[in-house]
């Protein structure tokens, strides 16, 4: 057993999970009946570079207003499980990417980073904070609150997302193992982000050696 493919087939397996992968799907096919560089074929690769960022960004919307609302209103816990899920379909694309050049627009192809994969994974990144908040809003429990906290706005689940995703530490003790367990997913997300993330940061550099 070649434990790369499984390791490849399973994320390949999440990714086609995705509302967006069929859209995406769909448009690669209709490639295949144009030449490549040819006009039609480049309107239907600008459609799915479109689509791609717009699927992204209209994620980070969407989980800010998540996350808003549950300063408001107590939300049901399906969306806490879809939030999961967006989430866990946001680190395996990533890592789908980094490792075998799968899950994107030019599957197959040489990784080369870009501007635009490095603000479209920052903004992959701000959007699970946002999506870790919303959880933690929704069935999160937590030791320990300070009593400013406990009146007005429900903010507690946000401060310990925010605080995980910048500096890998809760400012609260989870009450549950359901919170732990939470917690210890984000800690995992933001460890392989990043280092997914430095990996493309260096891979932009152009560094040249000193002349003597």
């Amino acid at each position: 057993m070649n434990i790369t493919e499984v390791v490849k087939n399973l994320i390949r397996f999440i990714f086609a999970l995705s509302p967006y992968y069929w859209v995406d799907h769909y448009y690669k096919q209709r490639e295949k009946n144009y030449h490549p560089e040819s006009s039609e074929w480049q309107a239907l690769r600008d459609k799915r570079l479109f689509l791609s960022e717009f699927y992204i960004v209209s994620w980070l919307f969407l989980s800010a207003g998540l996350l808003v609302s549950t300063f408001f209103y107590h939300l049901p816990g399906w969306i806490a499980v879809l939030a999961l899920f967006r989430i866990l379909g946001i680190i395996n694309k990533e890592i789908g990417v980094i490792l075998f050049g799968i899950c994107k627009i030019t599957e197959g192809a040489a990784i080369s980073a870009t501007g635009r994969v490095i603000v479209l994974a920052i903004v992959n990144y701000i959007t699970a904070m946002l999506l870790f908040s919303t959880v933690y809003q929704i069935i999160g429990v937590f030791e320990e609150v300070p009593d400013y906290l406990l009146g007005g706005l429900h903010l507690i689940g946000f401060i310990e997302a925010v605080n995980i995703h910048f500096t890998l530490s809760g400012p609260f003790d989870p009450a549950n193992v359901t919170t732990w367990l939470l917690v210890s997913a984000q800690g995992m997300f933001c460890f392989a982000f990043g280092t997914i993330v430095l990996s493309l940061f260096v891979s932009l550099l152009n560094v040249k050696p000193l002349k003597a």
